[in-house]
């Protein structure tokens, strides 16, 4: 079985990006942040330095990775024919724990030492940003 083309509706794609790229800051900012960063293993003296270097080019990368992540849910949705809010909640959370939280993100706590929160953290955000952009997504 081919893939089949699939259009994807670009301002759909740049509004998506645009509400994941700021429910991350959320996340990793006020919600979430101080726990973040403390669990990732990362020094406060590092994370200030980091500042210091400039964030720019950081948020940037991090947009550009938002935007390819958001353009892939968009023809994931697209080729399942997904247009319902409850269907993309489901995809949500199918991607969230069979890519990332049962792979990369247990490999976190198994064997880098992270901390469990950092796991839950982190989980909860993926999930839940599969579930928004794909939301917005499909709102258009």
């Amino acid at each position: 079985m081919a893939l089949e083309s699939v259009s994807v509706n670009w301002l759909a794609i740049i509004v998506a990006t645009i509400v994941s790229f700021i429910f991350g800051w959320l996340w990793y900012g006020p919600l979430f942040g101080k726990i973040w960063v403390k669990s990732s293993g990362m020094s406060e003296k590092e994370m200030k330095q980091k500042k210091k270097e400039g964030m720019g080019k950081v948020l940037l990368w991090h947009f550009i990775g938002d935007l390819v992540m958001v353009y892939v849910l968009a023809m994931l949705i697209g080729w399942i024919g997904i247009n319902e809010f409850g269907e993309v909640a489901m995809l949500g959370i199918y991607l969230g724990v069979g890519f990332l939280v049962a792979g990369p993100l247990l490999g976190d706590v198994l064997w880098k030492c992270r901390p469990w929160s950092f796991f839950w953290i982190n989980t909860f955000y993926w999930i839940l940003n599969f579930v928004i952009a794909g939301s917005v997504i499909v709102a258009f």
